[in-house]
């Protein structure tokens, strides 16, 4: 018998858990399929036993067709034979067997119509295509949604989303620099294009109207992300868009499934294993894989296998209960919020804060990345202890008390932050953790903002710091679903630079990216009562001793998305509004009209509605306007 071989390809590396070095002989091998350019790429036709014909799983990678002769996905392994579906495996243009195609004009949305449009013609296919596939082969399955093909029935895009954003590059204004570098090292040769961008800019709006792929979903799709991923909050956001912006017929034939999981690439960790990271999630091993399968037994082969009754979310609560949890809504950011204070002696408190806090940032010794949402062959992947970053100067922490009952989360968490320097540029990096009764201190996210950023990222928006001069930043960390068990503690660390997975902020105010003097800056985080840093945190936890923050400081809006008329729902008088665009800039503001908001003449896009009580105090949700 032939030993399974588990093999997962991803952005930036190939794994494999080798049982048996054998392969599988595909029974058309180094094909070239005719594209309508007049120009071929090369692939690989697994047909398995026992019938002539068959429904096809599409796969199309830029990491080498051939790999995948070591394992099939979905467990498939090297049993080919064991299972219904046909599988036909495409390289890239411009990638291993098609490195030669002709990239001028450049169309991998066509591209993957015409391979499917040879699918069809073929004798040995039945019907109906689906798609697989992570990361990179995940975005090219939103460029042939684009495209509607007839026979392409439904779709499983992993750990990617469909819209190439600013925001994707520059996190908070600040180059994921380490991953740039390892997309630069697989072969796609982006630096040069991101890097003449460091700007929100027309640039930018053109591809991400462009790549805005939800209106043109017609099929099923099985979106798959993980809470360590990058990609996790583009992909809450572009689901949420898909189950309304979506054709009407499909709109409720959008599934999103998100475990405990990274995004792969380094380390053992991969969409769909148990071990990420430090930690270890059992009950989410393989999960992964068994219901893009029970998703292609119901679309590809009309089974009866009751997965019209699947929730439209399943989603793996971290932390303590470590649980799935499942949920028809299109959104489950939880309602309400609770704020903690940054406060004197390190704590994060109910009560407002006093004092102020200050750490050294030097460029020449940043402080260091250790594991999260990476994408390095040099970084740890996932979530790992960060108390080495206690011993060091260039970190502040604040910690609440030991809970005495748990706190969950399920949204984005925020922080309102006053800061000051003594140089004309900085970053502020974040990174949330679990203080475990045993001293760990393990991550849960992190995130960060370069402060000539924090009126918004157009080239005009830029302003930078006079020392002593007391500033307000928001900095967002992404999507994610987490509960703290009584007897832990929530922790944050806040420093300056983030290295290497983000770009060493040089501090002196020039340009970017280039070489130049790198100063040294004293970085103070404000926490008193006329600058109240905070943590802000959506759902209802009066554990965390705030009373009623949860019902008298929120409001809901709703349609989200909008497509003219946004309302607001709360029990608060709000006396203004604003409405900023991804990059932080101000779009429209004014007062609200009997709890409404006109949004019609808003392009398409994502928004932060930022809303004004009568105290002065603001509050602030993301919508999409559709």
């Amino acid at each position: 018998m032939i030993k399974t071989l588990r093999l997962i390809i991803c952005t930036g590396m190939l794994f494999c858990t080798i049982n048996s070095w054998s392969q599988i002989t595909p029974d058309f091998d180094n094909i070239w399929i005719p594209m309508s350019d007049g120009d071929s790429l090369q692939g690989d036709v697994y047909l398995p036993a026992g019938s002539s014909t068959f429904e096809v799983i599409l796969i199309q990678t830029p990491y080498n067709k051939d790999n995948f002769s070591w394992s099939l996905p979905m467990g498939i392994g090297q049993n080919i034979d064991d299972q219904p579906f046909a599988f036909v495996i495409v390289d890239w243009r411009g990638f291993y067997g098609s490195n030669m195609a002709d990239m001028t004009g450049l169309d991998r949305g066509q591209d993957a119509y015409d391979i499917c449009d040879w699918i069809v013609a073929q004798s040995w296919h039945l019907n109906k295509i689906g798609t697989w596939g992570p990361s990179a082969l995940g975005g090219i399955q939103y460029q042939l949604i684009s495209k509607q093909h007839p026979n392409h029935t439904c779709a499983v895009p992993m750990v990617s989303t469909g819209q190439s954003s600013y925001d994707g590059y520059f996190y908070g204004g600040v180059l994921e620099a380490a991953r740039l570098a390892q997309l630069d090292a697989l072969g796609y040769g982006l630096s040069p294009v991101i890097l003449a961008n460091p700007y929100y800019s027309a640039t930018w709006q053109y591809a991400e109207s462009t790549t805005w792929y939800a209106p043109f979903i017609i099929i099923p799709t099985l979106q798959i992300g993980g809470w360590y991923d990058h990609n996790i909050d583009q992909m809450m956001t572009f689901y949420q868009a898909s189950r309304t912006e979506a054709d009407l017929n499909v709109q409720d034939e959008q599934y999103l499934l998100v475990g405990p999981w990274v995004h792969g690439g380094t380390g053992a960790a991969y969409v769909g294993s148990s071990i990420q990271g430090e930690l270890n999630y059992p009950n989410a091993e393989f999960n992964s894989d068994s219901m893009a399968w029970q998703f292609f037994e119901y679309y590809l082969l009309d089974s009866v296998n009751n997965w019209q009754n699947t929730g439209k979310i399943t989603y793996y609560e971290i932390g303590g209960n470590d649980t799935w949890h499942t949920s028809n809504e299109a959104d489950i950011s939880a309602i309400g919020s609770n704020v903690l204070y940054l406060n004197f002696a390190n704590r994060l408190t109910p009560e407002n804060g006093n004092g102020s806090s200050t750490f050294i940032s030097d460029p020449n010794d940043p402080s260091p990345t250790i594991g999260g949402a990476t994408l390095s062959t040099g970084l740890e992947q996932g979530p790992f202890d960060q108390t080495y970053l206690d011993g060091r100067t260039d970190i502040y922490t604040f910690a609440s008390d030991t809970l005495e009952q748990a706190v969950s989360v399920t949204g984005r968490i925020s922080l309102d932050l006053y800061i000051s320097a003594d140089q004309p540029d900085c970053d502020i990096s974040i990174r949330l953790v679990d203080v475990y009764p045993d001293g760990t201190n393990m991550l849960i996210t992190d995130g960060i903002k370069r402060m000539r950023f924090r009126n918004g990222y157009f080239l005009d928006d830029v302003v930078f710091m006079v020392p002593g001069t007391i500033y307000n930043v928001q900095v967002d960390l992404p999507f994610t679903n987490y509960t703290w068990l009584p007897g832990h503690q929530i922790k944050i660390y806040v420093g300056g630079n983030h290295s290497t997975r983000f770009d060493v902020n040089l501090q002196n105010g020039g340009p970017m990216y280039t070489p130049g003097i790198a100063n040294v800056a004293n970085i103070t985080v404000h926490h008193d009562l006329t600058s109240p840093s905070n943590i802000i945190f959506p759902g209802d936890n009066s554990s965390l001793g705030i009373e009623n923050t949860q019902k008298e400081n929120t409001f809901s809006i709703y349609p989200n998305p909008a497509t003219d008329q946004l309302i607001i729902k709360s029990e608060m008088n709000f006396v203004a509004f604003s409405i900023y665009d991804i990059t932080g800039r101000l779009v429209e503001n004014g007062q609200p009209t009997s709890s409404s908001i006109n949004v019609t003449d808003l392009e398409k896009g994502i928004y932060i509605l930022r809303l004004t009580d009568q105290s002065g105090k603001i509050y602030e949700q993301k919508f999409v306007k559709g």
